[in-house]
């Protein structure tokens, strides 16, 4: 499927991303399922589900994959695709991020 893309451009790193306008449905199902895996029930006494425990990284996990899934193509300052990968992110300049989480398609990837 073809999607529209905008173009955003990282300020500090000079590197030109074109991001895609909305989520496919299965995208979104895919970041939400970072959080539901992450966490781990039990039942109580009267067998009622009751959160035992979350692992806390789901947070970042979710902003890695919506981040990934919403980058069609990275540019640099050179003209040369750069490949988005979660090691590429993390080695961004905070406010470069900042800026392409900013432009994704719902805006900041809200976190529950």
């Amino acid at each position: 499927m073809d999607r529209p893309v905008k173009k955003v451009l990282l300020l500090v790193s000079g590197i030109t991303a074109e991001i895609y306008t909305y989520y496919l449905r299965g995208e979104k199902k895919q970041i939400e399922a970072i959080m539901l895996e992450s966490a781990e029930f039990e039942q109580d006494k009267t067998g009622t589900p009751k959160l035992k425990k979350v692992d806390a990284s789901y947070r970042t996990k979710m902003e890695d994959k919506a981040v990934i899934l919403a980058v069609k193509r990275l540019v640099g300052k050179d003209g040369k695709e750069v490949v988005a990968t979660v090691e590429f992110f993390d080695s961004l300049p905070d406010e470069d991020f900042n800026l392409l989480q900013q432009s994704l398609p719902s805006g900041q990837l809200k976190k529950k």
